[in-house]
């Protein structure tokens, strides 16, 4: 392994080389990590790996080109098995084949061993759940990105697992780009034309007038939908308990009779009464409950639909409209 990752940093300036240059404070961050390998200081190259990632992070989506992104991922992924930090290697793998399901490695870069775990992690991530992203501008025009891959004009659209992405709008020089929590379908506006705040004429602008008529808050419909949800689930299986133990009932007391509805001979009476209380009681908790299921889970799923969604946040300069 340890191998792999020398021979994956000396071949990637020839790599990088085959493309357009990466910005010069990048190239300085690869070149700090590969020297550190080369020292055997590989917990100093996770640590530089990681602030080129932190430094994508921080860039508009057309200045963090894909290719960036998977060469990072790839040799945070390459040191982190040296240290042998599993968790943290499958993690930026899955983070490559999250863009790029189909990518491939080049088998002289990486062992076998190395391959294998790739290709464990490109099966995890096929078996995730993929959302709908949908990417446009107010005005409907402009190039989209997401984690620095081009995704053509807009309105563009792409599915994605579960996970934090950078998105970015490009349009008539300008751009704009968020970081996204995707969890589920999501449509993102970008307006690229907003204009920046001027500080001096923010200074001398009025203050806004004391809200009077303040909207209600909504932060307690989601908590509130996780309650209900779980009082629904909890009142389905109280119900469910209860109808069990009363067909149990209605059988033991059936079982006491004579097909003409009288006792059968032997049968204690005071037995018989308790079975056929039992069965009474049990059923009527059981219609209580089915009830209460009911009325909780169309509370909750009242809940869950006007509750509002997370926010997104925008880069300074720009709206990010999210639904």
């Amino acid at each position: 392994m340890i191998a792999t990752v020398l021979a994956l940093l000396l071949a990637a300036p020839t790599v990088a080389a085959a493309g357009p240059p990466p910005p010069s404070d990048l190239e300085a961050a690869h070149v700090a990590a590969e020297a550190a390998v080369r020292s055997g200081d590989y917990r100093a190259a996770v640590r530089r790996y990681r602030d080129v990632l932190a430094d994508l992070e921080r860039r508009p989506a057309t200045d963090a080109p894909e290719a960036e992104w998977t060469r990072a991922l790839l040799q945070l992924a390459a040191v982190e098995s040296v240290l042998g930090n599993g968790d943290s290697a499958r993690a930026a793998m899955e983070r490559v084949l999250a863009i790029d399901p189909a990518a491939r490695l080049d088998p002289e870069l990486y062992s076998p061993s190395f391959g294998r775990d790739f290709d464990a992690a490109r099966s995890r991530v096929a078996a995730r759940p993929r959302f709908r992203l949908r990417v446009t501008t107010r005005k409907g025009t402009g190039q989209a990105y997401v984690q620095g891959r081009s995704l053509g004009a807009v309105p563009a659209e792409t599915r994605l697992p579960a996970g934090s992405y950078r998105v970015g709008v490009e349009a008539g020089g300008s751009v704009q780009t968020i970081t996204l929590e995707l969890v589920r379908d999501e449509t993102v506006t970008l307006d690229v034309d907003a204009p920046a705040v001027v500080p001096d004429l923010a200074a001398k602008a009025p203050p806004a007038p004391p809200a009077t008529d303040p909207s209600p808050p909504t932060d307690w419909m989601r908590p509130t939908a996780w309650v209900a949800t779980g009082l629904a689930v909890a009142a389905a299986g109280v119900a469910t308990w209860q109808g069990v133990a009363a067909a149990g009932s209605y059988s033991d007391a059936k079982g006491m009779l004579l097909p003409d509805g009288t006792l059968k001979p032997g049968v204690d009476p005071a037995a018989y009464a308790s079975a056929s209380s039992s069965f009474q009681s049990e059923r009527r908790n059981a219609w209580i409950a089915a009830g209460s299921a009911v009325i909780l889970g169309v509370g909750a799923t009242v809940l869950w639909l006007l509750a509002p969604t997370s926010p997104v946040e925008a880069a300074p300069g720009g709206l990010a409209i999210h639904f």
